[in-house]
């Protein structure tokens, strides 16, 4: 990685070299300049990782300079310097953008730490958006598909090889866990994504209507049947027919959909005209469909034809990681369809999200989130504002490594984000966390929050 850039303002030259000398022992490429303006005029011409200005100068003081390197260089970390140390000051650099502050007269391993703590937190976001966009790149058009828990990559994983096939698809996994959001997103990214993407759920429809429905019928082929119809399956020629919960395709529907497999056409109810079509099969079911073959019930050829390729969709309490982004995602989708501000959920709502089994999966996690959208009376969501049965649950039961780092990335989050709402006030803080004074400071040094 290349040295980082530094670039040291301070209108007392000799400030200015000691501080070169510290931090160039550090490995760090250092620049001085010796009023606002020079460093202006360096921005202007350079990009520094790190800018260290004093706060008061004459003509341009250290504010004025950071609002000019927000503007110049936004990606750059501002480190204030002042020797009139008070708490307002800091507040206020640090509410303008500032990274952190240092007060004189210097102790040098302040300085270094405070370097150093930057340098890390700059490696770790630039690692972050470097796993972004390769998720994103990935992942290609899995917009709707949210989560980076170890199961849910592995059926990118899958996804990805299967998409620029033709292959069928079998999407298997539990009600609710978003089989239709994955066989939508497999379609949008292949080479069939400007074709004709057909849904329609086979448990649904009466077994009398479910055959004219797939493959159409002839005027007068039966009493209702006023007027020819196109089938779904016609419909959805050179593109993608999504059939869901296909466990449920009655036996003699079955031996008419092999035919449309194997031989690629199709005749519709009360009609003699064989029509030809070219389409890409992606079923899902949440039964057992192997059992269902040998319970009799689903045609052994028609299974292997479907499961050419089986993704299997994890269901929510096995990608429980996944779940403060799911809540983030969803509070705003129902923040804009309810016009409301909610800004996040609280440590408890969290908690009991993450004990709860979710036997509903994503499709309850959505629904009881629109509701608690609905119920919340402040910014927040609260315990209150769930179910009854979250209130319920054994919150100590969530201690497995991964989860636990989960909650305490939340919980370290949100502390950070109500002391920079009170100002840095640790007792408003408190009160707005609803905890004591001690149990705060307690926290803060648990997670290793810098709240000085």
């Amino acid at each position: 990685m290349d040295k980082t850039n530094i670039l040291v303002i301070d209108d007392e030259k000799d400030i200015c070299r000691a501080l070169n000398i510290i931090l160039s022992k550090e490995g760090y490429a250092v620049t001085e300049a010796y009023n606002g303006e020079q460093a202006v005029d360096l921005l202007k011409k350079q990009t520094f990782d790190i800018i260290m200005t004093d706060i008061k100068m004459d003509k341009m003081d250290g504010f004025e300079v950071l609002r000019q390197a927000q503007s110049l260089t936004p990606g750059s970390s501002v480190v204030m310097m002042t020797a009139f140390a008070s708490v307002g000051s800091a507040v206020e650099a640090m509410r303008a953008g500032a990274a952190d502050y240092i007060t004189k007269p210097f102790i040098n391993d302040d300085i270094r730490l405070t370097i150093k703590r930057i340098v890390e937190s700059r490696e770790l976001q630039m690692e972050n958006q470097i796993l972004r966009q390769e998720l994103s790149q990935r992942c290609i058009s899995f917009k709707n598909i949210i989560g980076t828990s170890d199961a849910i990559q592995k059926v990118f994983s899958v996804m990805e090889k299967v998409i620029p096939s033709k292959a069928n698809i079998l999407i298997t996994g539990e009600s609710g866990t978003g089989k239709g959001l994955v066989a939508q997103a497999i379609h949008e990214s292949g080479p069939r994504m400007d074709k004709p993407f057909i849904s329609i759920n086979c448990g649904a429809i009466p077994e009398n209507l479910l055959e004219s429905e797939l493959f159409g019928h002839k005027k007068g082929s039966f009493t209702s049947a006023i007027e020819d119809k196109k089938g779904l399956i016609t419909m959805a020629n050179s593109g993608t027919l999504f059939l869901d919960e296909v466990g449920e395709l009655p036996s003699s529907l079955q031996v008419k959909l092999l035919n449309v497999i194997q031989n690629k056409e199709l005749t519709p109810v009360g009609d003699t005209r064989v029509i030809a079509v070219d389409v890409r099969i992606i079923a899902a079911t949440n039964a057992d469909l192997m059992q269902r073959v040998k319970d009799g019930r689903f045609r052994e050829d028609l299974f292997y034809r479907l499961n050419v390729i089986e993704i299997r969709i994890p269901s929510l309490r096995e990608r429980k990681d996944d779940i403060p982004l799911l809540i983030k995602h969803y509070l705003q989708v129902f923040n804009d369809e309810a016009g409301k501000k909610i800004k996040d959920i609280d440590y408890e709502a969290m908690k009991a999200m993450l004990a709860y089994d979710w036997p509903g999966n994503i499709r309850e996690l959505r629904n009881t989130l629109e509701r608690a959208v609905v119920l919340a009376e402040g910014d927040i969501v609260t315990l209150h504002d769930l179910p009854d049965k979250f209130r319920s649950l054994d919150l100590e039961g969530i201690a497995t490594s991964s989860l636990r780092q989960a909650l305490d990335d939340y919980e370290r989050e949100y502390i950070r984000r109500s002391l920079a709402e009170n100002k840095g006030n640790k007792e408003a803080t408190a009160t707005r966390l609803g905890i004591d004074l001690a149990t705060l400071y307690r926290k803060l040094k648990k997670l290793r929050i810098d709240a000085a």
